[in-house]
């Protein structure tokens, strides 16, 4: 198997339109790599022009590479199909066999990405870094099987977080409702 590629070799893009208005789900990308709900007033907006992003596809807003020094790049890991920006550039990989798209997103989010994108692009208002330039970046690929070992250790990490957030969470709306009770109704918790 090759180890080095260009993006372009691995990634193909998709020009899916919502043509029939099928799709409603609208969102944006967050600097974080991932969709948000989408802040735009879309009232008389025309979403059959909106793109459709299907599941293990990517969106990419190109335009922000300059001003923010982050690549806005989400990946679509649910089977609802999403609705984005028709700015965005939404793009899939060929062939699983040579590169997961979630050891892909995972490359995406590296720091070393961000920087090589930011260094590539130009001082125009677009930025410089777009399609052409997102597939002549180069990638080291290891075998599928360390990919799969990385994508699953990567994946336990951030589900431990998550449930860390939730503990966390519950943990101060414990404490804010015993404050609340000890300090604002003035009715104490009996036994705590």
């Amino acid at each position: 198997m090759k180890l080095n590629y260009k993006l372009g070799e691995l990634i193909r893009n998709i020009d899916v339109k919502n043509k029939d208005l099928h799709c409603n789900n609208l969102k944006g990308l967050s600097m974080t790599k991932e969709f948000r709900a989408s802040t735009s007033n879309i009232v008389g907006t025309d979403l059959s022009k909106y793109k459709i992003v299907a599941y293990k596809q990517f969106a990419c807003d190109f335009m922000s590479a300059i001003r923010v020094h982050k690549m806005p790049i989400a990946f679509n890991s649910e089977m609802e199909e999403i609705l984005v920006s028709p700015a965005y550039a939404v793009f899939e990989v060929i062939d699983e066999n040579i590169i997961l798209p979630e050891y892909l997103m995972m490359w995406f989010r590296r720091s070393e990405f961000d920087r090589y994108a930011d260094f590539r692009s130009d001082a125009a208002i677009r930025g410089g870094y777009g399609w052409n330039e997102l597939c002549e970046t180069e990638i080291k690929l290891p075998s599928l099987e360390e990919q799969r070992k990385k994508v699953q250790a990567y994946k336990t990490i951030t589900d431990r977080i998550e449930l860390k957030k939730k503990i966390n969470d519950n943990l101060l709306d414990s404490v804010q409702a015993i404050f609340r009770s000890w300090f604002v109704d003035y009715d104490p918790f009996d036994g705590v």
